[in-house]
């Protein structure tokens, strides 16, 4: 594995490159870091890819930017830093909005989608379970608080019966560690509204959900369904909103068989 720092203004990006082969990039969910991909990295390797990971702008080991930035140019920052023109976009949550977001800005660069329990730029979100909860650890200073009500929300399957968070859940810890993330200020730019263009995607895909996320995130899958061209979709279990460590061997296969025939 090679480890690599990008940086185009306001930010510096880790980047994880390993693997030879077709390459393939796994951007993470708003609320974990690239580390939500410590399972799939080496079963992508072990079947012959070139895998590409990279934190996202504030995430993990990439600092907090300076100040507005863009995930789209982020993402071919990254693209730029690795030297490929063109790759197949995995991604959760987030992750998927920009590669959808790639894909129509500058659509030689992304070979196949795989969105998996995805975002999109300019969905109109409804306030979420769990909001007052968020809002008072966040009003506060409870920067942890947040960071386990934000966990509620989106790994409800780290919890055990009595409500506490598992002590061994590796979904928990990559989730948890984001906690000074979520008190920040958001400095992203919007990105424009996928939605009235999904029909300008022209390359294979396919939508992932999990069995247990909010109805949200089902609400988003279905409409990139519909109106991607000859995408299909998938429902996995048991999954919540982090299905690559929670359905691994489930969400390997129906990957490799996606870009098996995405080829």
């Amino acid at each position: 594995m090679r480890s690599i720092t990008a940086k185009v203004n306001p930010m510096t990006l880790h980047i994880e490159d390993s693997g030879s082969g077709e390459p393939v990039v796994l951007a993470h969910a708003g609320v974990t870091d690239c580390r939500i991909w410590d399972l799939a990295v080496p079963a992508l390797v072990e079947s012959g890819y070139r895998v590409i990971r990279y934190d996202a702008p504030g995430y993990g080991r990439s600092p907090r930017p300076s100040g507005p930035h863009s995930l789209v140019a982020a993402a071919r920052a990254v693209l730029d830093a690795v030297g490929v023109d063109s790759v197949h976009w995995i991604g959760l949550s987030q992750g998927a909005a920009t590669g959808v977001d790639v894909a129509l800005a500058n659509r030689g660069r992304i070979r196949s989608l795989a969105l998996i329990a995805p975002g999109m730029s300019g969905y109109d979100w409804p306030q979420l379970p769990g909001f007052d909860r968020r809002q008072a650890a966040a009003d506060r200073g409870d920067a942890y608080g947040l960071a386990v009500e934000v966990l509620r929300l989106w790994g409800p399957m780290s919890f055990d019966e009595a409500g506490q968070v598992r002590a061994d859940d590796h979904a928990a810890v990559v989730l948890l560690d984001q906690a000074d993330c979520f008190m920040g200020d958001d400095d992203e730019i919007d990105e424009p509204a996928a939605e009235p263009r999904l029909g300008e995607i022209a390359v294979p895909t396919v939508v992932v959900l999990g069995d247990r996320d909010v109805e949200t995130i089902a609400d988003i899958g279905r409409r990139c369904q519909e109106g991607i061209p000859g995408a299909r979709l998938v429902t996995l279990a048991p999954a919540d909103h982090l299905l690559p460590l929670r359905v691994p061997d489930q969400l390997h296969q129906l990957l490799l068989e996606h870009l098996a025939s995405a080829r």
